[in-house]
């Protein structure tokens, strides 16, 4: 039923103190900020990595600063890294899935903020893919932590999925599915989950305690 026809994109930022959770930095100091930041990293990295053990994907880990040889020290050398390209969140996004609409049978991005989104998900996330054009997993405060895209939807569809969008606020996921509803897109909804951007969110943490 699964093959690598399917790709799990991950987006995440080098975690450099001083450049990493910088909203955390308040409570969490810049080094606490950037060790959350690698943690959180690591988390979905492990859950991606679980799945391919019972439906093989591809796995792609998009980045912010550091380096390709910083990453590969950080998370393995084996696996595949693309560092993210210019422009806002919803460009770089766009252009990420937009490169794999004609290779692959489903494409799911997620973010690295979300320490509840298991394997388990990511997999639920695939099934919808089956049948429906979109998946989104959205977020308590608004936005989403996991967005994903049948192959064969016109990039153009996608592009307005992430075009003019208002990032950081609590609309993000609202607007994204009302450009879907405009599109004529199918969609399936996931379960609501805490994303930890700010001092509020850290209580969320219990989702897992390897984060505390």
């Amino acid at each position: 039923m699964y093959s690598r026809q399917d790709i799990v994109l991950i987006f995440t930022r080098y975690p450099t103190p001083g450049f990493s959770k910088t909203r955390l930095i308040p409570i969490l100091g810049p080094q606490g900020a950037a060790g959350l930041q690698r943690k959180m990293t690591e988390q979905i990295v492990a859950q991606a990595a679980r799945l391919i053990e019972s439906h093989p994907h591809d796995l792609e880990i998009h980045y912010e600063g550091g380096s390709l040889p910083l990453m590969r020290a950080w998370l393995g050398p084996s696996r595949t890294y693309q560092p993210q390209k210019a422009g806002d969140l919803g460009t770089r996004m766009s252009q990420a899935i937009s490169a794999h609409l004609k290779g692959k049978r489903a494409i799911i991005l997620a973010g690295s903020d979300c320490p509840a989104l298991t394997s388990s998900l990511l997999t639920r996330a695939l099934e919808a893919l089956q049948e429906k054009d979109i998946v989104i997993g959205p977020a308590c405060d608004g936005g989403y932590y996991l967005i994903g895209v049948r192959g064969g939807v016109r990039e153009d569809c996608v592009s307005s999925l992430f075009t003019d969008i208002p990032w950081g606020s609590a609309s993000v996921f609202a607007e994204t599915m009302a450009r879907a509803g405009r599109l004529q897109l199918t969609s399936h909804i996931l379960p609501e989950l805490h994303d930890i951007d700010r001092p509020e969110d850290l209580r969320y943490l219990h989702y897992n305690s390897d984060l505390q």
